[in-house]
């Protein structure tokens, strides 16, 4: 699943595609996906533009047009946009192999068509993600449930410590909680833990304060590479141009287990499961 540079990388990249493009027609191929009504979904879509593509945490926010009306999109784990115009194709979300094949595909589930004839598809090969349409209040209502976002600037050390503050759960789970702070995945969660040499399984109220001063550090430090070298690919993951993120280069736990350790150059990566999740670290450079 895409996390928070990814998402940010698909917001970067379409705003510069699809802004202010008639929405000319709005074909729903798979009802479910759609959380409105298909008639109401589609009518609200048709004739109106995107005037602006942002993100909270991993979900997609497009503002329409149309007043008090936001199309949400979550990818979860395999969805796509594909953005096609004069036989280029360009690509964010789960990836896909050279080789694509015609669009649309037996997993396009939603395509936009704009009057300048380009066209954007949704594909879903597991048919987890969705897309909604709601107003400014329901929008509202959907935000208050995610937490702070880590690249804000009012995420800030005395708010990083009111927030851990008190927190029994494992310090991953509570990187991983949305409600807590906005857009951190399993990839990030073990790298900045990695950064700040702190165990993955330790209770989140274990932490001391130079601790918890380093784990709010790499965070920030982490998140912003990754934003900057547009995100991590392993075989799944390609931007908004079909190309894929160069922050795997980068990565010093994830993916590594087996693999002797770029800190120490001691101790193998380990890999247990914490918090539900497949969990990387080096027992030698985190306490």
């Amino acid at each position: 699943m895409p996390e928070l540079p990814e998402v940010q990388t698909i917001v970067t990249d379409l705003n510069s595609r699809i802004l202010n493009k008639k929405i000319k027609k709005v074909e729903v191929r798979l009802k479910k996906i759609v959380k409105n009504p298909t008639k109401s979904f589609i009518q609200d879509l048709q004739k109106s533009t995107f005037k602006n593509i942002r993100r909270r945490g991993k979900l997609l926010i497009f503002e329409l047009s149309v007043k008090n009306k936001y199309l949400l999109i979550h990818l979860k784990m395999t969805g796509q946009l594909i953005y096609c115009k004069n036989n280029k194709i360009t690509v964010g979300g789960h990836g896909m192999s050279k080789d694509m094949g015609e669009l649309p595909s037996k997993y396009t589930h939603v395509i936009f068509m704009f009057s300048d004839g380009s066209k954007l598809f949704y594909n879903d090969l597991r048919r987890f993600g969705y897309l909604h349409i709601v107003d400014d209040k329901k929008l509202e209502k959907i935000l208050e449930k995610f937490g702070i976002e880590p690249l804000d600037k009012d995420f800030t050390l005395k708010k990083f410590k009111s927030l851990i503050e008190n927190k029994k759960m494992n310090i991953k789970a509570f990187l991983l909680n949305q409600k807590f702070i906005a857009g951190i995945g399993n990839i990030y969660a073990d790298e900045t833990l990695f950064d700040a040499g702190i165990l993955p399984n330790r209770s989140a109220n274990s932490l001391k304060e130079v601790e918890v001063k380093k784990l709010y550090k790499a965070i920030k430090k982490v998140l912003k590479k990754a934003v900057q070298y547009r995100g991590t690919t392993f075989n799944d993951y390609l931007d908004a141009d079909g190309n894929k993120g160069s922050f795997l280069k980068f990565l010093k736990v994830y993916h590594r287990e087996g693999k002797k350790c770029l800190r120490c150059n001691k101790e193998k990566i380990k890999k247990i499961k914490v918090a539900g999740r497949g969990t990387r670290y080096c027992e030698k450079c985190q306490k």
